[in-house]
């Protein structure tokens, strides 16, 4: 009876623990997006290589016109680019592949960024000021030593929302 007690003692605690914390990080995930935001473009997307060539950021690893990857050293270009898009044309020239996307009530916005992760990407907040949309982000944690780190790669963040009158979009990774 005594073993009994001591194991329930200590089993007991450490399981309220554990299901308690899988709970609370459940349910912030389940909260909906402002403006009826979805992570990426709701379906499958490939993007185009000229797209690719023509928005390769410094430092880090970009599609070359021979069809490899090489580091990118050049000073002059930028270190993030922004995109706002509001109308099929401009997704034509991003995308070669994409979702169906009714442009007269839907956007898309996009960040391509340095990334060393592969890790699935958070939106954290929201908020639309003065015809500025800023969006923070974060890493859904990965587990420690699972290889899914690398050389600094474009990483893409893509948003599918209502349409908003914006002028501007501002990512920050927290």
């Amino acid at each position: 009876m005594k073993r009994l007690f001591k194991t329930l003692t200590v089993c007991i605690p450490i399981l309220l623990c554990a299901f308690a914390g899988c709970e609370t990080t459940k349910g912030e995930e389940m909260l909906p997006l402002p403006y009826n935001a979805i992570l990426g473009l709701g379906g499958t997307s490939e993007f185009k290589e000229d797209f690719l060539m023509a928005n390769r950021l410094y430092g880090t690893l970009n599609w070359t016109e021979n069809g490899e990857w090489e580091w990118e050293l050049d000073e002059t270009l930028p270190t993030f680019r922004t995109f706002i898009i509001t109308e099929k044309a401009r997704l034509d020239e991003i995308f070669s592949v994409y979702p169906e996307i009714d442009f007269e009530k839907e956007m898309v916005v996009m960040y391509a960024y340095p990334s060393i992760y592969s890790r699935e990407q958070k939106i954290t907040s929201i908020t639309l000021v003065n015809k500025i949309l800023e969006i923070k982000f974060k890493y859904v944690e990965g587990k420690p030593g699972t290889g899914d780190a690398s050389a600094p790669q474009i990483g893409f963040l893509m948003l599918r929302m209502d349409k908003l009158n914006i002028d501007t979009v501002e990512f920050t990774l927290l």
